[in-house]
């Protein structure tokens, strides 16, 4: 009897230790990622699930028809999102203030944060969604002292040259879900990587942009394209290579609670 309770004990342990980090380091492809048809558009989910750091992560894409809105303005206390366009102009409402945000561009919709989507072009618009809950939970304190929503237009963005290439700093930050929230864009010109391989305690996130890459995880060369999600784990042997014959460009997205 005690054997059979060890065994059951030992194996509910093992599963639970497997479903808190269900996201394994690797590449989440936009292309394979089924498209569903909503009542506004399109959508794409191209990864979710827990890591060491986050109770919660979604990854997804919306295509928004021309003229509509995704939704009446609504606030999520439980979540913090991140907004990036893929293609087109979208009108974003977050609280009061309303922005035309160009592909490229960004908003970071903290906690609390009254938001709405509209499309007013001739033509379908295509954002990522990234949604976050880290595990120790919400701080909307820290949230307005960090500077509370932001938004950072493409074109208005300052670009550091790069003996690589180039790179764009977004925001760094603390937020509501996250004690330090840091985001930026780089473009490599061909054949150069982003640094060496690498490791640090903080996951990371690559959100392809352009071009073609490879990304390198802990002995593994997976290729990358504009669109994809590379996800590192915690301390993953890691870096980035631009494979194409153009320069590629990415964002690099990394928390810390």
């Amino acid at each position: 009897m005690k054997k059979i309770f060890l065994f059951v004990l030992l194996f509910i342990t093992a599963t639970t230790y497997a479903q808190k980090d269900s996201i394994p380091s690797g590449v989440y492809s936009f292309n394979k990622a089924k498209p569903e048809k909503t009542a506004t558009g399109e959508r794409r989910l191209i990864v979710q699930g827990t890591s060491l750091d986050l109770a919660s992560l979604n990854v997804h894409t919306s295509t928004l028809a021309p003229g509509l809105t995704n939704h009446p303005p609504v606030a999520y206390d439980d979540r913090e999102e991140l907004l990036v366009i893929k293609e087109g102009t979208l009108t974003v409402m977050l609280n009061d203030s309303i922005k035309n945000l160009e592909p490229g561009s960004v908003a970071l919709m903290e906690a609390g944060v009254r938001q709405s989507f509209k499309n007013e072009t001739n033509s379908p618009v295509t954002y990522f969604i990234l949604t976050f809950k880290s595990r120790p939970g919400i701080d909307l304190q820290r949230g307005k002292t960090g500077g509370g929503s932001i938004t950072r237009n493409w074109n208005a963005l300052t670009v550091v040259k790069t003996d690589k290439g180039e790179s764009r700093p977004m925001f760094i930050k603390p937020s509501a879900m996250f004690a330090k929230f840091d985001m930026h864009a780089t473009a490599l010109n061909p054949g150069f990587a982003s640094h060496p391989p690498h490791t640090h305690r903080n996951e990371e996130i690559i959100l392809m942009l352009k071009g073609k890459a490879e990304s390198f995880i802990d002995g593994k060369k997976y290729a990358v394209e504009a669109g994809d999600i590379v996800f590192t784990a915690s301390n993953a042997t890691h870096n980035i290579t631009n494979t194409g014959t153009e320069q590629c460009g990415y964002f690099a997205i990394q928390w810390s609670n």
